[in-house]
């Protein structure tokens, strides 16, 4: 590094490095990334991948400068003689410092990992929430009571069951905000996958298997509900763009006339299980 020239340009792309990194640091701060934050699980997985982001855009953006500045600081004349071995080989003080660097970052990313996964008190001095209920919830006062909603997955569609309204049935999933959900998803024939991104939920929806989730859904608004596994031929179109978080109030009032419109049925349903195993006949044989 004794030339000049070349100390100019690293210190050039050290200040351009650090600009770079400052000013990602506050773009990532203000970026609205996905999912939504929408429920208390979705706002966790919104926050861990804001700081993962921040601590993967200094390294990001130093292996960039690092190898710009690899080929502005190696560039020779054609006619000029071979670079000696000594340089070709590298520099083992800096190559061992990089190593050292990363090694620790990966270290502290999967220690504050298996610290917040494990312990909620943990999570949130990282500003990772978890599944706590978010004070700042839109539609009012929490309700302390979970309610427990069952995903129903076939070939090609979802259908929820609500217990707590004696079982009725409804194509479209409807919740109220700021209310722990218990979800209970299970499938009729395949393996499905229930994903509702936008608030942070994805469970697989297996045959003869109940599997649980719970979340708190924070903001009133219409939701998309796809399929995450492929699960036949109409996969693509198993979707439904009508979920709904509504407030308490208007869900009590959902949830009372679809539980009058379901009477005539409601004796062809099968009691309410957490798991179904469907007739011989529902299969064609």
């Amino acid at each position: 590094m004794s030339d000049p020239a070349n100390r100019r340009l690293v210190i050039s792309l050290a200040v351009i490095w650090v600009v770079v990194v400052a000013a990602g640091t506050v773009l990532i701060a203000v970026l609205n990334f996905p999912p939504q934050a929408s429920s208390n699980v979705s706002k966790s997985i919104q926050d861990t991948i804001r700081l993962i982001t921040w601590a993967a855009w200094p390294i990001f953006t130093l292996t960039i400068v690092g190898v710009v500045g690899t080929v502005l600081l190696s560039r020779r004349h054609p006619n000029a003689p071979p670079a000696s071995n000594d340089r070709i080989r590298g520099n083992p003080r800096l190559a061992g410092t990089w190593i050292g660097i990363v090694t620790a970052i990966v270290l502290a990313l999967g220690i504050v990992g298996t610290l917040t996964l494990s312990n909620e008190g943990t999570a949130e001095v990282f500003g990772l929430e978890g599944r706590a209920t978010a004070n700042g919830a839109t539609g009012g006062v929490a309700e302390t009571t979970p309610l427990e909603v069952q995903v129903i997955a076939q070939q090609w569609q979802f259908t929820y069951r609500y217990p707590t309204f004696g079982g009725m049935e409804s194509p479209h999933l409807v919740v109220p905000v700021n209310r722990t959900i218990d979800f209970h998803v299970t499938s009729l024939d395949v393996t499905h996958s229930f994903w509702l991104a936008a608030l942070g939920i994805k469970a697989d929806a297996v045959p003869l298997h109940d599997n649980t989730f719970d979340l708190t859904p924070t903001q009133v608004g219409t939701y998309r509900v796809v399929c995450g596994e492929l699960c036949g031929l109409w996969h693509g179109s198993m979707d439904d763009n009508s979920a709904q978080v509504m407030s308490a109030a208007d869900f009590t009032a959902w949830a009372q006339q679809q539980q009058a419109a379901d009477v005539p049925i409601m004796k062809f349903l099968p009691p309410y299980s957490h798991t179904y195993q469907p007739a011989p006949s529902a299969y064609g044989t």
